[in-house]
Formats: C-alpha cells, structure tokens, sequence
C-alpha cells in the first residue's frame, strides 16, 4: 500500500480537495476516527502521521485491536488486515481544530451513515475531538454512555500527553471486537 494509494480528491462540500480516502475493511472490527486528516498526513498518504497520531497508533497497537507496523508508521495494511479501518468525519485536512461547525455537522451525518451502513460495531477516536462531533460531547476516556446510530460503541483514547497509568487504565477496558 503505498501514499499514491490512499490520496484521493474527494468534492468536499463544492470544493474539490485533496485528502486521505476512507479505508473500509470487507468485514469491519472498528474504525479508527479523527476528526479531519493533517496536511503532514495527507503529504505522506497515511493516516495520523503527526507525533500525537503516532503515539495514540502504537498505544492502540498495545491493545491488540490492530498490529504495529513493520516499517513503525505506517499502520494502515495491518489494521485493514485485521478488519479496522480509518476514517475522518471532515475530509478537508487542517491544522488544530480549524473546521466549521457546519463541516462538522456535514462531515458527521455522511460518516454516521456509513458506519450504520457497514454495521461497525466499534469506533475508536485518538482524542476527544472526534467523540465530541460524533457525539456532541467530549466525553471521558474509555467507552461512552451514548452508541452511535446502530448501536455502534464509541471508544476515546487517553489524551495523547496522559500519565502513563492513566492510559494503561484506560486502554485496559477496550475490548477488541471479534
């Protein structure tokens, strides 16, 4: 799988932008959601390529839902592998949070739909900014209160710069799908 293979130009809301193509495994196990793609991950044609997106990556490899690359960055041929996929709920990549509300809101609607479609049982969102346009909230780490239309659960990771003991706590409680 090679960057060529995950950029794509996607029309985002009448503009067309270049951005990372949603993976979806044949028979998903979980997504892993962030909230938009990264300009340094859409350079280098995978997902979560900046040192926070790095870090959550490998703690989530900890866990046994996906495996940890060969190459250490590049995540995406063995989670698909593993039946987890990746996805953005706004495709235009930014800096920080610089989204609109309303891309937000666009963005959410087309993603829920896609995993009620897919029958996911399980999202996984790096950071809190994800769970809270999902749902509308930024929620504490671990499993939230509210599912996802089709009952699809909604997993926050530790913050990325958490305490050790914190994430290992947190993480401790993700039970990986079959």
């Amino acid at each position: 799988m090679t960057a060529d293979d995950l950029r794509t130009t996607v029309d985002w809301r009448g503009t067309s932008v270049l951005t990372l193509a949603d993976l979806w495994p044949e028979r998903p196990r979980a997504m892993v959601v962030g909230l938009h793609p990264v300009p340094c991950s859409v350079e280098a044609g995978h997902y979560f390529q900046g040192q926070v997106g790095q870090r959550q990556l490998r703690r989530l490899a900890s866990t046994g839902l996906l495996p940890a690359p060969d190459d250490g960055t590049f995540f995406e041929p063995g989670a698909l592998a593993a039946g987890v996929g990746f996805a953005n709920v706004v495709r235009r990549p930014a800096s920080g949070a610089a989204v609109s509300p309303d891309e937000v809101a666009h963005g959410r609607e087309v993603l829920l739909a896609r995993l009620a479609e897919r029958a996911v049982p399980l999202v996984v969102c790096l950071t809190r900014l994800p769970v809270k346009a999902l749902l509308g909230r930024e929620g504490r780490p671990g499993y939230q209160a509210e599912e996802l239309p089709g009952g699809t659960r909604v997993f926050r990771m530790p913050g990325p710069f958490a305490p050790q003991v914190e994430v290992a706590d947190v993480l401790a409680g993700l039970e990986v799908p079959d």
